[in-house]
Order: structure tokens, then C-alpha cells, then sequence
């Protein structure tokens, strides 16, 4: 069990007591354990035996030992509604959620509007999922207490998973009536601000609670963050490295970090970034996607090839991934692990581009059959006057001049830039493949001088381009 919440229950343990002042009066000791003074001597020395035997155990976070104490609790204190309370907030934060509301439900046979012992049934009946039990428990609390904070807050928490940003907002504000300064609620306020792009209300929250807790990690974290929003990229890497330094293994701090280091061009700073996020839980997929992302923009293949294999290993449903895997694979000459992604990338999405360049790995590698029936099934479902059929068609067809000149004249009519730049690289492969290296460096060329293309090709385009304008330098160095 997390130290936060055994601490927590020590706070409700002396709270409790004196909440309930009429039957037990609390006083601290110069050491700090809590004494519990009954009227008259007889009972006292039982009282103070167990409060600070439970007190022992709750300071050394040992929740079952403190949860077995109440087995022997004086006869004088078996009433005691706080002491209810304090072990139904012990089962809480041992997971034993039905002791924890049957002890609350002790409370509310005493005392029937104990709001302590309703936000203990409601957090129980939440944390089991029992949706209709925690609504009914939630709604008799506001019919007490309608600014309840941690009813509020629990509310917002809600709302806010169900991206209904404008209601969690509204249940953080009225948890903030009910108390002013709780962090819980001035974040989540905040947050709330943020997502709902308030920004200034959400730059002011966030500035009020790291004023109550200068030592808030997540407050100078999104104080960043609004940063990086006004493109104060300096000031956002000052404020995440605060956070930092208050919180050192927090993966998402690292991660902004990266981006704040990589919009100011700091590129080796931001992979360190994303490497410590690495360290700090490699199983999970994000820090390497941010990873391959800045060393494929410096063209450092190799690295941004092993940074795309951890993401699908850390998350195989990340298809982003494969198709940029695929990609840099063909870029490798590795064909057939080309194809192999290039395949898992289709399953995600059926584009006929998938398919049109595994037909072209197989021509590459020689093996004319397997790309024809590649295409083949795939005819099927175009189409048949559409120009991805006829590119489709030419591929498993092979070169003929006719088919050549129509598919050619077609793709210089259509009027769509982007599907026009797609098929030119198609074109220009299919002639790479066949041997017609002027021919590809034509396509290739047209489809490198794009404005603003929104396609993957488009890279391979580039690299045809390069190699093609290499061959023909080449060329022309032997012809002289």
C-alpha cells in the first residue's frame, strides 16, 4: 500500500477524534502520539494504551497491523464514530472495500448524515465500479453538502476521462467553494482551463497553486506547457526542468522536455531527454517514437530503425509505426522485412499503396509471380475506371507501350495533386524496376517538386531522385 495513503489515514485518525470532542478529547504528547482522555481515570490507560499502539502502527505504514488493534479496542471507544470512520478509512486503503463500507454504514446508524462516512462508501462504491451505489451515495452528500470537495473532485475526475471538460470544470470550481485551497481542485480547475484552451484563467490557476506549493511539480510542468504554447520555448525547457528537479522520475516531464529541446534545434539534448524517459520505464512505447522521429529527420536511419522495431514491441498496435519501419527498410534494402511491415501495415489500414509497394519488393527481388498475386485479389475490389485500377492493372500486367501511354496521359489530367503525386511515383517506380532509371528519375522529380505532399512515397520519391541524379552524373563523368 502507497505511504500517501497510510499517511493519509493517520491525518483522518487525529481529525476523527476531534470531530467527536463531546465523548473524546485529543491531546498531543511531546512525541507526538495522540492521547485520548475519557471522563474519569478508569478507562484512561486503555485509551491511551491503544490510541498510541494505533498511532505506532499507522506511523510505521502498517495498515493490517492497525486494522488488527480494533479487534481489541476499549469497550469506552466501541461507539466512536471517528474511530468507525478511521477503520473504515484503513480497509479503504487496504482494498477491503466492503469492510470499509460496512463500517461507514456503523457510522450512518449513529449518526445518519455523517458526511465522512458517506465519502467513505462513495470512494468504495467507486473504486468497485459500482456506478448506481456511488451516484446515489454522491448525491446524498451534495444534498449536505453541495460545494463537498472530494465528491466535487471525484466528479471532475470522471468528467474529465469522458473528455466532458466544460462539466469537470464546473465540478472543480464548486470543490473549490468547499474548499479554497485544495490542490486537487485548483489542478484539476486548471487543467481543465488548459484542455478547454482558457488559456490565461489556466496560466492564473496554475501560478495560484504553485504560490500554495511552491514544491508542485505539475504546476510548473503545465506552466510550461503554456509556454511552449506562446512558442517561448527557452522559458518552457526553464519551467519543465524545475518540475524536473522536484520530481526526477517522472516519464512525462522528460518528454516535454525533448520537445521543448527539439523545437529550439537542440536535437542531441532532446534525444538525451527521451532517452532518460526510456530509462525511467522502458515497456513503454512513446519516449522511442519520439526517438525514431528526430533521428529519421536527421536522416540517421540505422538509429530511427531500431527506435521504430521498440515501439512496435512495446505497442504492436501502433501502426504509425509499421508503415515508418517498412519505409526505412525498403530505404535499407532489407525487402523482405519491407514486406513483412508493409503487410502489417495493411492490416490497419487497407491502402493499395501497401499492397503496390510489396508487388514492387518482389519485382525487386526477382520474383515477378509473387507480385502479381500480390495485386491480383485487390483488382477486385477497385474501381475499373478509377487510375488506381489502371495503375493497379499496369503493375500485374507488365510494360506495354499502349497501356504505358494511357496510364501516363491519365495521371497528367488528374486534377487531385495529391493522388496525382501518388501515381507519378508509382509510375516512376515501376520504370526504376524495369530498368528505365531516366524514366524514374522523370516521376521522381515531379513528385520531389511537390508543395506540401501528404504521403509517405513521397520520401521514397526523394531517395530515387538523389540515386537517380547520382547515375546520371555518373554517366556523363564516363561519357567524357
Amino acid at each position: 500500500m502507497k505511504k500517501s495513503k497510510i499517511l493519509a489515514c493517520a491525518a483522518f485518525f487525529t481529525f476523527c477524534f476531534a470531530a467527536n470532542a463531546s465523548t473524546t478529547e485529543v491531546k498531543e504528547s511531546v512525541s507526538g502520539s495522540v492521547d485520548f482522555v475519557q471522563g474519569g481515570n478508569a478507562g484512561q490507560s486503555a485509551n491511551v494504551r491503544f490510541a498510541n499502539q494505533l498511532q505506532k502502527e499507522l506511523n510505521a505504514n502498517n495498515l493490517k497491523g492497525a486494522i488488527a488493534l480494533f479487534e481489541k479496542m476499549p469497550a469506552g471507544l466501541q461507539n466512536d464514530t471517528g474511530l468507525k470512520n478511521l477503520l473504515g478509512a484503513l480497509y479503504y486503503s487496504d482494498g477491503q472495500y466492503d469492510k470499509a463500507i460496512t463500517s461507514a454504514e456503523a457510522v450512518l446508524t449513529i449518526d445518519d448524515k455523517n458526511v465522512e462516512a458517506l465519502e467513505l462508501i462513495s470512494m468504495c462504491a467507486h473504486a468497485k465500479g459500482d456506478k448506481k451505489t456511488y451516484q446515489a451515495t454522491a448525491q446524498r452528500i451534495l444534498t449536505v453538502d453541495p460545494y463537498n470537495p472530494a465528491v466535487n473532485i471525484q466528479q471532475g475526475q470522471d468528467y474529465a476521462v469522458a473528455k466532458k471538460y466544460k462539466q469537470a470544470r464546473t465540478s472543480y470550481a464548486k470543490a473549490l467553494k468547499g474548499d479554497s485551497k485544495n490542490e486537487d481542485a485548483l489542478f484539476g480547475f486548471a487543467q481543465m482551463c488548459y484542455y478547454l484552451d482558457d488559456m490565461q484563467t489556466a496560466k492564473s490557476s496554475f501560478e495560484r497553486l504553485l504560490n500554495q506549493n511552491p514544491e508542485s511539480a505539475i504546476a510548473y510542468s503545465y506552466l510550461g506547457k503554456l509556454s511552449a504554447e506562446d512558442q517561448n520555448y527557452l522559458k518552457a525547457e526553464s519551467l519543465v526542468k524545475k518540475a524536473i528537479a522536484l520530481e526526477p522520475s517522472n516519464y512525462d516531464f522528460y518528454m516535454d522536455l525533448g520537445n521543448y529541446l527539439r523545437s529550439q534545434g537542440k536535437y542531441d539534448a532532446a534525444a538525451s531527454a527521451w532517452k532518460k524517459a526510456v530509462d525511467l520505464d522502458p515497456t513503454y512505447f512513446l519516449a522511442y517514437a519520439y526517438l525514431a522521429g528526430v533521428y529519421d529527420e536527421r536522416d540517421m536511419f540505422d538509429q530511427a530503425l531500431e527506435n521504430y522495431h521498440k515501439v512496435i514491441q512495446t505497442n504492436p498496435k501502433y501502426f504509425y509505426a509499421y508503415e515508418e519501419t517498412a519505409i526505412l527498410e525498403y530505404h535499407a534494402g532489407n525487402l523482405e522485412n519491407a514486406i513483412k511491415y508493409f503487410e502489417k501495415a495493411y492490416e490497419y489500414s487497407q491502402s493499395l499503396s501497401y499492397k503496390l509497394m510489396i508487388a514492387a519488393c518482389y519485382y525487386k527481388m526477382k520474383k515477378p509471380l509473387e507480385a502479381k498475386n500480390v495485386i491480383n485479389p485487390v483488382l477486385k475490389t477497385l474501381d475499373r475506371e478509377s487510375i488506381e485500377y489502371m495503375m493497379a492493372r499496369f503493375y500485374v500486367d507488365g510494360f506495354n507501350r499502349n497501356a504505358e501511354a494511357a496510364l501516363v496521359q491519365r495521371i497528367n489530367k488528374e486534377e487531385n495533386s495529391q493522388k496525382k503525386g501518388k501515381m507519378q511515383f508509382y509510375m516512376g517506380l515501376f520504370y526504376e524496376i524495369m530498368g528505365g532509371g531516366d524514366g524514374a528519375l522523370e516521376m521522381y522529380s515531379k513528385v520531389a517538386a511537390m508543395q506540401a505532399p501528404m504521403f509517405f512515397e513521397f520520401r521514397i520519391a526523394e531517395w530515387g531522385m538523389k540515386a537517380g541524379l547520382e547515375v546520371q552524373k555518373e554517366k556523363q563523368a564516363n561519357a567524357q
